[in-house]
This record gives C-alpha cells, structure tokens and sequence, in this order.
C-alpha cells in the first residue's frame, strides 16, 4: 500500500519546495495538499455579517486558487493530487488532518520565521512538529 502524504500548501515558495520534495521523496506516494483558511486573524466587524459572509468567500476562493497551484506541480511530475481546504487554526488543523486521514508522513515548508517574530507568533511548523502523532519533515 502506498504511503499517505498530506502537504499544506498555501500558495508560498516554502509549500511549492515542500511539495515537490514530497513526490521526490515518496515517488509511489498518495498525495494531498490541504490550505488552512485561517479565520483567527480576520478583524471582527461588528453588524457586518452580509460583508463579513463576502469576504470569507472571496478568502475560500483564494484557498481554491492555491490549491489549483498545488495541481499544476503535481502535474508537472505526473503525479496524482487530492486538494482539500479546511476553516480554522492552521497547526491544529494541520495535525487534524493528518490523524484523522490517517496520513504516514506531513511534509510542510517553513517561512523561517528567526529570533522575536519566532517567539512572539510561534510557527505552524514547530507546533505541527512537537504535536504531530505522524513523522514530520521541514522542508527549509
């Protein structure tokens, strides 16, 4: 049976690397790219529920045009891709994803965040990587 490889892709040069990594790594793999629609860090507007209903639609379009990204390198090397968005905070739904698809491998690229930015917001890949129940690997 062929690993399981989940991939978050948000469109990044980091997720582009990652997922080309990803098929030279497991060539025979079975893969999917899932975009993280990350609502925690849209301002709430009071009152605004028609135009706040408008936004998150135009942001689930951006998350599909990502993903169509992510099929264009999949087909570049020939291989097959499964596309998946998800609402929510992005670590968590991340190691979600992977534990309930019951994935062998994440294989992620890291925005390299460094010093205070790092210690003050955290990073998706580190949260990802110490929580994980499947290895992780980083691509830099």
């Amino acid at each position: 049976m062929p690993p399981r490889i989940l991939v978050p892709f948000d469109g990044s040069d980091p997720a582009r690397e990652a997922l080309e990594y990803a098929i030279e790594l497991f060539p025979d793999g079975e893969f999917l790219a899932l975009t993280v629609v990350d609502t925690d860090s849209r301002p709430a507007i009071p009152n605004a529920a028609d135009e706040s209903d408008e936004e998150l639609q135009e942001i689930l379009d951006e998350a599909d045009e990502q993903l169509h990204g992510a099929e264009r390198i999949a087909s570049e090397h020939g291989v097959p891709l499964e596309k998946r968005s998800r609402i929510g905070q992005p670590a968590q739904e991340i190691i979600d994803c992977a534990e309930e698809g019951a994935f062998d491998h994440v294989v992620m690229g890291s925005r390299g965040r460094s010093g205070v930015t790092r210690l003050l917001l955290g990073s998706v890949a580190e949260v990802v990587v110490r929580h994980s129940s499947v290895p992780v690997t980083i691509v830099p």
